[in-house]
């Protein structure tokens, strides 16, 4: 009698609900898979996943060094790759001492098996030398294949804003086809809360240089980038993110772009001005052409215009006539 193949339920998390509704979706549209042990040699990373590791055999030659590791890890300076290569040997020494825990899902791919998602463990069982690891098994490619890769890296700590937008977009992508993909429906499928969800969206519909700036590692705040993707205004999200790129935090960064759009009146110093004060001349045919402008021929004061003093008198005596008119 045939052994019918094995079926895996989950529970108890937002996680493994989602991994549970994903791979019951998964089932109807690409057969219900079945699990054996693989071997390891016969499996390959997915190049499409944009969580992949990209291990290079330096750095799997490096995690085979114990001296190297351990110098490692009491460096004070390690870089976000040694972080992550460090977690990886910590999973393959749990592997030696425990094996292979949870399974990683496969489909065929010609003569071997791609990676649906479980790298991690696909890479820490070779540093563990285990030839053979549990899998999930599909004939054919999951139709959701990159829901399936987001529900497992969004949940990963290791994984910064960058990589998991990239996921994102690669899952917007993946489900295109069926429709408008709403915060509810994302967080439902992934299990995330809905409000990251809809801020999720909010990046990934919003401005280009957004984005951009999220996969350039500028901004590394997914409530940050939702806020500055809701700046409608071309060139102040523009200074926004410019401020971003220098290392000001977000509140100092709108603080100083909204300053720079509208810079505050410059401030006088000492006392502020009470009087106008109407210069001086040496030509006295520019007061007597003003004081006959204003007053008419038959009031001009009747003096010796060549006489300054006289002049003057009569140009405040003009003045405070004028004070008192206006």
């Amino acid at each position: 009698m045939t052994t019918p193949p094995k079926r895996f339920r989950f529970g108890g998390s937002a996680i493994t609900d989602a991994i549970s509704e994903t791979v019951r979706r998964g089932n109807v549209e690409a057969g219900v898979m079945h699990v054996d042990a693989l071997e390891v040699e016969r499996i390959e990373p997915d190049s499409d996943n944009p969580r992949q590791l990209r291990i290079t055999e330096d750095e799997f030659g490096w995690l085979l060094d114990p001296v190297a590791v351990a110098a490692a890890r009491v460096s004070e300076s390690q870089s976000a790759r040694i972080k992550v290569l460090l977690r990886l040997r910590d999973l393959a020494d749990s592997m030696l001492e425990s094996g292979v825990l949870q399974p990683i899902r496969v489909f065929r791919h010609g003569n071997l098996y791609r990676i649906a998602y479980g790298e991690r463990r696909y890479w820490a069982a070779r540093l563990a030398e285990i030839k053979n690891i549990p899998a999930w098994i599909s004939d054919q490619r999951p139709a959701r294949v990159r829901t399936l890769q987001l529900v497992e890296n969004l949940h990963r700590d290791d994984l910064d804003l960058a990589g998991r937008l990239r996921n994102v977009l690669g899952v917007l992508e993946e489900l295109a086809e069926e429709g408008d993909t709403t915060g509810e429906r994302l967080a439902s499928l992934v299990g995330i809360a809905e409000r990251s969800a809809r801020r999720y969206l909010q990046v990934a519909r919003g401005p280009e240089d957004v984005r951009e700036a999220v996969l350039a590692g500028i901004i590394r705040d997914l409530l940050v980038a939702a806020s500055a993707s809701a700046i409608r205004d071309d060139v102040q999200r523009g200074v926004v993110l410019s401020l971003l790129a220098k290392g000001l935090n977000w509140e100092r960064a709108v603080a100083e772009a909204e300053k720079m759009r509208n810079p505050p009146a410059e401030r006088m110093r000492g006392r502020p001005m009470m009087k106008v004060t109407l210069g001086a001349t040496t030509n006295v045919g520019v007061v007597r052409e003003i004081m006959q402008i204003v007053l008419g021929e038959e009031r001009l004061p009747q003096l010796e215009w060549s006489d300054y003093r006289a002049v003057g008198k009569a140009w405040k005596a003009f003045l405070a006539e004028m004070e008192q008119r206006f």
